[in-house]
């Protein structure tokens, strides 16, 4: 019901490029998350362990806490910080053996049967829902909600909402962007003490191996591979995906008369994300800006020209893992320039502080094209 009144929401309250963009932030969660199931559903056939090992191998798609995933830790490491990522993941590792005490079972055993059309599809929910709220926050602002409030949504979130341990990183990620406090509130549940977690009895995983869905995912990756990344992950992911690319049309070949409908959901979106592309996430004015500056600085930035309430600056993008994080980077102008806003421009200039705050005095304003990739990564 959630996913579906988001879904809802966003078709009949946004622009067809508000859908595309969303439905291209979906698409780059589960391309990022793709090697990391890769990597993690080829050790557990190597290692051949119990259903606990593979819980902490792949994705977070096994019973009980989330948050063990070595890869969703790894993800967190990277968006959030070491402190953040060890404290959720030796917490999960609590609140399982609790788990374990609690109900005389394995809340992982039911894990060994994952594999890579299965974890993709645990992520997909999150990865759909990640995507609406970020263009769901762009415009509404966070800020007018207290702290409080906004801790208590992002509680709610990740009790009821939250989806494997990868799936809910990109999740937080995007509710960082808009909303810190309900962001933090929802690290602090989502993937320990969440509805997934607790439940006593988790239906079995029913997605099979399907050839055509394998034959998806295989050009979904390679299509991006070969575009750098195509705006939708960081470039680092390249030659991992290229792996992945490779793995797909092997499984599509060793199951090639296997058929599961079901399976083909999370491919075609990694496929469409890459066909239909997406604009730069629309910006409204806040008080994010370029970090690390100081007055007297010299320094020469690229970004789209926004304007509002008569303060203007340029704004580019960055992206940390994918397009999900997608957080503004703003460098705002002394003085207002003539070009329309929407208008891509290279400023040069030194950095000055004007009333506590730091701006560019501009001495050159280039127009440019908007650049092929209009994203910078970090």
């Amino acid at each position: 019901m959630l996913y579906g009144a988001a879904a809802l929401a966003l078709a009949t309250l946004t622009s067809p490029d508000t859908i595309r963009t969303a439905l291209a932030s979906a698409a780059s969660a589960l391309v990022e998350a793709t090697p990391f199931i890769f990597a993690g559903v080829a050790l557990a056939s190597v290692l051949r362990r119990s259903g606990a090992v593979v819980a902490h191998l792949g994705c977070g798609c096994a019973g009980g806490p989330s948050a063990r995933s070595l890869p969703a830790a790894a993800a967190t490491w990277l968006l959030f910080g070491p402190f953040v990522a060890t404290a959720r993941y030796a917490a999960a590792t609590l609140v399982t053996r609790v788990l374990r005490r609690v109900r005389g079972e394995d809340v992982c055993r039911d894990a060994q049967r994952a594999h890579p059309l299965a974890e993709l599809r645990a992520v997909l929910p999150a990865a759909l829902l990640g995507g609406a709220c970020a263009q769901i926050f762009a415009g509404f602002d966070p800020a007018r909600l207290s702290p409080v409030e906004g801790a208590a949504i992002g509680a709610a979130l990740g009790f009821g909402a939250a989806g494997c341990g990868l799936g809910a990183v990109a999740l937080a990620a995007a509710l960082r962007v808009h909303a810190p406090a309900m962001a933090a509130a929802f690290l602090c549940v989502a993937g320990i003490v969440d509805l997934r977690a607790l439940r006593v009895i988790r239906a079995p995983i029913r997605t099979q191996h399907d050839a055509l869905a394998y034959v998806l995912l295989a050009a979904a990756t390679a299509l991006i591979a070969s575009r750098n990344g195509d705006a939708l992950v960081h470039p680092a992911l390249v030659l991992p995906l290229w792996g992945c690319a490779l793995a797909a049309v092997f499984s599509a070949a060793r199951y090639r008369r296997a058929q599961c409908a079901t399976a083909r959901f999370a491919p075609s979106l990694m496929l469409l994300g890459a066909l239909i592309g997406a604009p730069p996430p629309a910006y409204h004015a806040t008080e994010t800006t370029l970090t690390q500056l100081f007055a007297g600085e010299r320094l020469t930035f690229t970004g789209v020209l926004s304007c509002e309430n008569g303060t203007c600056g340029l704004v580019r993008y960055a992206i940390t893992c994918c397009r999900a994080d997608a957080a503004p980077v703003v460098v705002r102008l002394s003085v207002p320039p003539r070009e329309p806003a929407g208008t891509w421009l290279r400023a040069t200039g030194r950095i000055d502080e004007s009333h506590g705050d730091l701006r560019l005095v501009a001495q050159s304003l280039e127009l440019i094209p908007p650049p092929p990739d209009p994203f910078i990564y970090r």
